[in-house]
């Protein structure tokens, strides 16, 4: 089509800027739109930064995003929809040409190419202002994407809104009879069309994750119970049997929050909301019961449809009727369970139901009480049963727990449990992620506990859960488990400052709670690495994921004549006798035949294996224990005694030994074999002794102190750690300082004073940490309700000073502390002399005392044990409560301990050190 010389000239000088009045472009519109009729073309530019080509719709919403969009039966769609909340974007300067049968919209960091004469978005892609294809569309239409990671270094992501459903006022919720759009209960599902999203952040991961969460809206902030400990199973409980839970986790001193009631709470168990009065014969009684005991109720709802379409009135009604009433009566939180046969139903076959249940569950818990944060639980979109396999719906994140659903116990899910946590946080922005801690579907070991409770602490969620039948109680694990839960849960709760002020940062910046290393570092490869996480900005952590049982390595093995490998001799019988079928020399034991058999002359089924050599430890690994995985028989003999006796049939069954093979000497060995039938299965394993793990850790750039020993390790190193059990690798950024909440049973029972300030002060690094506060329930923190102080550390090497300084509060909130004790806790700079100690502390000038000192214990847990630090000696002085509106400085000069003297710990009975 020609372009008449008038239109054309307009369209090559159309650079403008977005005006708040939109004066100029709405008066080149009209022109444009004037021309167009006398001319016969479509092209016109509208107010908002947008061109309209045909039947396509151009929108630079800013100088990173353009949205591409088809008009649909209702026209092109300017409002919010379930995908899309927030359509207020500042738009970028532009032009609009017409180049070679394309108009070309081009702006300072991509150009948008539209067929001049176009019906639909076909044809219409997107260029670096290079000519770089960064989009083009091929009619596929996606609402599910990964974000690259920082170090992708990203210069594209699309997704299209589809299906594109416009929600009315409140959501998923009942609408008057007489509303126009009533038949779908106020959702408008009329106007779908392609509407595609392009973001161009040249190669910057923050811009993409701030674009992508202004569009599709941030992550609810949960209440600060939410971040307390759950007490969690698939169980029938009683009135009497769910109180009973509580009050032994109250006697036991393990702290609890949040009280999981599964199916049974109702009739038929899993369907319907009318409570099984023979569980629960006064609901409202138990309710009440249960938040006099400082415990909040999660509810599990397998919801079954009442009617086949999710818009239905009938169904919306039912469904937040009932999830409105229960939620009025005191349950605080609704699990949106979608693991057995029933589900909810979605609006469209191209929106998956798991996501279109958290915004129903959300909507009823926003509509029982709009004033308090949204909680709700509901199954991660993109992960089953522990395992990754899709992309998130670009609205899931919105939703604050998502649970991975059910799992095993093994060391293999745990990993699992990790890399979904730390990959989810980044590249789907969940940050609240949520597992069965310990396994759903069978038990973990009481060692395999451990290490599940050790990540989970320091987890967003602190979840363990587990089938009918089960129990994931500490108590249930023994004494042993039991005393590491209650250390690890104490250790969480001193840690909530950190958080809390971690959920917050996620709010503002959609930074993950669990932080990947290439957020910081994305410069280092090792920086992607998902088995290890910062938890806020100065805590590494690297949970042992790793299985505790692994094969025995060949090097470990001599044959009777000193070669590699064992003396094997194979029987075509199930008793070891009579002359061999086979006899060789095997590298090791570590054998899956299924079906077919060692050999053909030993046969596949019915024979019998015996091997017998020497196993020597290396001294490096230290003393293990051996185990065996058989199916059907096994019986090993160390130095001829019988430590292993599982003679079959058994179906590869593990079972460990009862000696110990002490490491750097040899020990002669004979393993014995039965195969029977089905598959043939034999490996002789090994585990540590005081069952430590060696794991491998990336320690990014930096001074990092082992949080265990002490250890100045600077990086970046890749290091090799031997871990016992009672430990979960923790580095801490040399220089940090933590705020550390008092110990308590739930998260409500103390105020945040005296807060303990853990200092790790270095004499070339100062860092800093925020304490952030709010009311924790409600969502005033929206509209500016909350306040930030802002505390750092740093050491004078020349003075041998370390400082704390504490900043004034900024910001406010009702009911706020006016008042706050603080607790300077001082680690010695790894630099100084171990006999270096405070001889006097001064706030803000003035000499304050007494100083303790709680000397080194390696039995203590780090960050903020009162039986001391592992680390180092720590030394303790108080800063009286005074106006938080104040700042404070506490300086504290160090010297040989030769000036101090020695008096008791009150605390725990430990000699400790105090000035005179």
């Amino acid at each position: 089509m020609r372009l008449c010389p008038t239109l054309k000239l307009l369209m090559s000088n159309a650079i403008r800027k977005p005006h708040p009045c939109g004066r100029n472009v709405v008066a080149l519109a009209f022109s444009l739109l004037a021309i167009g009729g006398v001319c016969g073309i479509s092209p016109k530019l509208l107010a908002g930064n947008a061109v309209v080509v045909g039947s396509v719709r151009v929108q630079m919403l800013s100088s990173s995003l353009v949205r591409l969009e088809s008009v649909g039966a209702e026209g092109f769609e300017d409002r919010n929809t379930f995908h899309v909340v927030s359509r207020n974007w500042p738009g970028t300067t532009y032009s609009s040409n017409l180049v070679s049968g394309e108009i070309v919209v081009s702006t300072a960091q991509y150009i948008v190419h539209v067929p001049q004469e176009t019906a639909s978005l076909a044809g219409t892609y997107v260029t670096s202002p290079t000519g770089r294809v960064l989009y083009k569309f091929n009619g596929a239409l996606t609402n599910g994407v990964w974000l690259p990671g920082p170090a992708d270094k990203p210069a594209v992501l699309s997704f299209a809104d589809t299906p594109r459903l416009i929600p009315p006022p409140g959501g998923v919720v009942p609408t008057p009879s007489g509303s126009p759009l009533a038949p779908a209960s106020g959702w408008d599902t009329n106007n779908n069309a392609p509407d595609v999203y392009v973001f161009v952040p040249n190669g910057s991961y923050t811009q993409l994750r701030s674009d992508f969460l202004k569009l599709t809206g941030p992550t609810e902030m949960v209440p600060l119970y939410a971040l307390g400990a759950f007490d969690s199973r698939y169980y029938d409980y009683s009135e009497a049997t769910a109180l009973q839970e509580i009050a032994d986790n109250r006697a036991r001193q393990l702290p609890l929050d949040v009280m999981v009631i599964d199916t049974g709470w109702r009739q038929n168990a899993s369907t319907g909301y009318k409570p099984n009065v023979k569980l629960f014969p006064d609901m409202a009684r138990f309710i009440v019961e249960a938040h006099s005991n400082h415990v909040h109720l999660m509810f599990n709802d397998h919801p079954e449809p009442v009617a086949p379409a999710a818009l239905d009135p009938a169904e919306v009604t039912y469904r937040y009727t009932n999830l409105t009433r229960l939620l009025g009566e005191g349950v605080d939180i609704w699990w949106y369970d979608r693991n057995w046969n029933i589900s909810l139903n979605s609006p469209s076959s191209r929106l998956r139901h798991e996501v279109w249940a958290m915004g129903v569950y959300q909507d009823a818990t926003k509509a029982t009480n709009a004033t308090l944060r949204p909680i709700i639980m509901a199954n991660v979109d993109g992960i089953d049963n522990g395992l990754r396999h899709r992309p998130m719906n670009v609205a899931a994140h919105r939703y604050s727990i998502q649970w991975t659903g059910d799992i095993e116990p093994d060391m293999s899910y745990l990993g699992y449990a990790v890399q979904n946590a730390v990959h989810s946080g980044v590249q789907s922005l969940f940050p609240y992620e949520s597992d069965d801690l310990g396994g759903h579907r069978s038990d973990p070991s009481s060692q395999d506990y451990i290490r599940w409770i050790e990540y989970g602490a320091l987890s967003p969620i602190y979840r363990p859960h587990c089938t009918m039948g089960l129990a994931r109680m500490p108590w249930t694990f023994g004494p042993e488990a039991e005393r590491m839960a209650r250390r690890l849960i104490d250790l969480r709760y001193r840690l909530l400052p950190e958080f809390y002020a971690a959920a917050k940062e996620n709010y503002d910046t959609g930074e993950p709670i669990l932080r990947r290393l290439d957020l910081d570092y994305p410069q280092y490869p090792e920086a992607k690495r998902e088995s290890q996480y910062l938890l806020g900005h100065s805590l590494l952590v690297a949970p042992v994921t790793q299985g505790r049982i692994t094969t025995v390595p060949s090097s470990w093995f001599s044959t009777t004549d000193g070669r590699a490998g064992l003396d094997a001799t194979y029987f075509s019988n199930t008793h070891l006798t009579g002359a061999p079928a086979l006899t060789r020399v095997d590298a090791s034991i570590d054998f899956n035949w299924g079906t077919d058999g060692p050999s053909r002359l030993v046969g596949r089924d019915n024979f019998t294996t015996r091997w017998v050599g020497t196993i020597t430890v290396p001294p490096s690994v230290g003393d293990v224990i051996l185990a065996a995985t058989s199916d059907d028989g096994v019986r090993v003999w160390l130095d001829n005694q019988l430590c292993i006796d599982n003679w079959g049939p058994n179906d590869s069954v593990t079972k460990q030994s009862t000696l110990k093979v002490t490491a750097g000497q040899p020990h002669q060995l004979r393993v014995e074999y039965l195969q029977l039938g089905g598959n043939a299965i034999i490996g002789l394993k090994w585990r540590a002794a005081d069952f430590s793990q060696p794991i491998f850790v990336w320690i990014p750039p930096g001074n990092w102190i082992n949080a265990w020993t002490g250890m100045l390790l600077k990086g970046p190193a890749t290091i090799v750690e031997n871990v016992p059990l009672d430990r979960i690798p923790l580095y801490i950024r040399s220089g940090s300082i933590f705020a550390l909440a008092p110990e308590m049973q739930y998260t409500g029972q103390l105020p945040w004073s005296p807060v303990t300030l853990d200092a790790y002060p270095s004499t070339t690094e100062t860092n800093s940490t925020l304490l952030y506060e709010d009311d924790t329930l409600t969502t005033a923190y929206k509209q500016g309700q909350f306040r930030n102080t802002a505390i750092k550390t740093w050491a004078d090497d020349a003075n041998k000073t370390v400082s704390v300084a504490i900043g004034a509060t900024v910001g406010s909130y009702s009911n706020a502390l006016t008042q706050r004790a603080w607790v300077a806790r001082l680690h010695r700079p790894a630099n100084w002399p171990a006999d270096f100690a405070p001889v006097s502390v001064t706030l803000n000038g003035q000499a304050i005392k007494p100083i303790v000192c709680r000397p080194k214990n390696s039995s203590a847990m780090p960050l903020g044990d009162d039986n001391g630090a592992p680390d180092t000696d720590v030394f303790e002085v108080t800063v009286p409560a005074t106006s938080v509106f104040t700042s404070n400085l506490v300086v504290a000069a160090f010297a040989s301990a030769a000036s101090i003297s020695t008096a008791p710990n009150q605390t725990t009975g430990q000699s400790a050190v105090t000035t005179e």
